[in-house]
């Protein structure tokens, strides 16, 4: 992601360690920049919650999709699965298994990518939640630091 200290680093490699699937949610749901800004004075504070409730309302939409894309992998996975299984040249159930696990390596990646997805989007989406709730407190504190401030006056 950045250089920040949010990226993922592994500790044998001292390499960060990318997400197919972390790239591809936050592209959905919300830009990087997003994710990392943070405002500096009201106004910004004000925008940045009208942005975070905009992307929160489109939600749905996107976790919608990656549901229908998490079915079809998993409706082509089956499908590839019980194809092997039927045309195994070894009829022992055991073995035409291991073969039909063999030939659908490819399709099982599109699952687990799928379900990655739609795992990382529901914590993106619970993590921004937590963010506006977060800048909502703080706005409701400024707020009435400076409606003290001005009844004082």
């Amino acid at each position: 992601m950045s250089d920040d200290g949010r990226a993922v680093v592994d500790p044998t490699s001292g390499e960060v360690v990318s997400s197919e699937a972390e790239e591809y949610v936050i592209g959905l749901l919300t830009p990087t920049e997003l994710v990392e800004y943070e405002p500096v004075e009201p106004a910004q504070l004000e925008l940045l919650i009208r942005v975070l409730t905009d992307r929160l309302e489109a939600a749905p939409s996107v976790m919608v999709r990656l549901y229908e894309a998490r079915h079809r992998a998993e409706e082509a996975y089956q499908k590839q699965f019980s194809k092997h299984v039927v045309n195994s040249p070894n009829k022992q159930i055991t073995f035409a298994r291991e073969y039909a696990k063999f030939h659908t390596i490819d399709e099982l990646h599109e699952v687990n990518l799928a379900k990655e997805k739609l795992r990382y989007a529901e914590w993106l989406q619970a993590a921004l939640t937590s963010k506006l709730y977060g800048y909502l407190n703080l706005n409701k504190a400024m707020s009435a630091a400076a409606s003290a401030y001005h009844v004082g006056r």
